[in-house]
């Protein structure tokens, strides 16, 4: 059997099984009404999933911060540890902005199409 196949296949395995607690959930008895049940609602989705993201982002961020500052401080002579650290802590710096600017957009969006 061929490699390729069989990393396939056990992918597919895996991702099946990953998959299995979905299943469990399709058996609740009484199912809730709808989510959406308005305008506002659906802003409402959206700014806890926007809140989810931005945070996870920030989080990420200031992960990256704190491992630049591990590479800077290691760094010593080595120029291509100092620029790999420089382009690090550039990455940290977009990534916790990002993450600030994501705060603005739910209600820029409410604005937009709520005209509140």
């Amino acid at each position: 059997m061929n490699k390729n196949v069989f990393k396939k296949a056990v992918a597919g395995i895996t991702f099946g099984f990953a998959l299995l607690p979905f299943l469990a959930l399709a058996q609740v008895p009484g199912v809730p009404g709808p989510i959406i049940t308005s305008p506002q609602s659906i802003f409402t989705i959206l700014n806890n999933v926007l809140n989810f993201l931005a945070a996870a982002v920030f989080v990420i961020a200031i992960i990256m911060l704190l491992y630049a500052a591990i590479l800077f401080l290691t760094a010593g002579a080595s120029e291509t540890v100092h620029a790999k650290a420089k382009s690090v802590l550039m990455y940290a710096i977009v990534g916790i902005v990002v993450a600030l600017l994501t705060y603005s957009v739910i209600p820029f969006i409410q604005n937009f199409f709520l005209g509140k």
